[in-house]
């Protein structure tokens, strides 16, 4: 069995979930309105860690907003 299947699991789930799509889209909004904040986070890869870290801490809280949003456009 292939390490890579549970990735690409993921990507097939994140692919066709809606409410992970419009996620990201936020984020890339904000980054977008925060260049400067883009720029430090590719300049220093301390910075990507810690964005990363703190998405994985906090993903079942954006799960549980997720999930809310969802349930509210329905």
């Amino acid at each position: 069995m292939s390490a890579y299947r549970p990735i690409r699991r993921l990507n097939q789930y994140y692919k066709s979930n809606t409410g992970f799509k419009s996620w990201v889209k936020a984020n890339e909004q904000w980054f977008k309105e925060n260049p400067e904040v883009f720029n430090q986070l590719l300049r220093n890869p301390n910075m990507v860690n810690l964005f990363m870290d703190l998405m994985v801490m906090n993903s079942p809280r954006i799960e549980k907003r997720l999930r809310r949003q969802g349930r509210r456009k329905n």
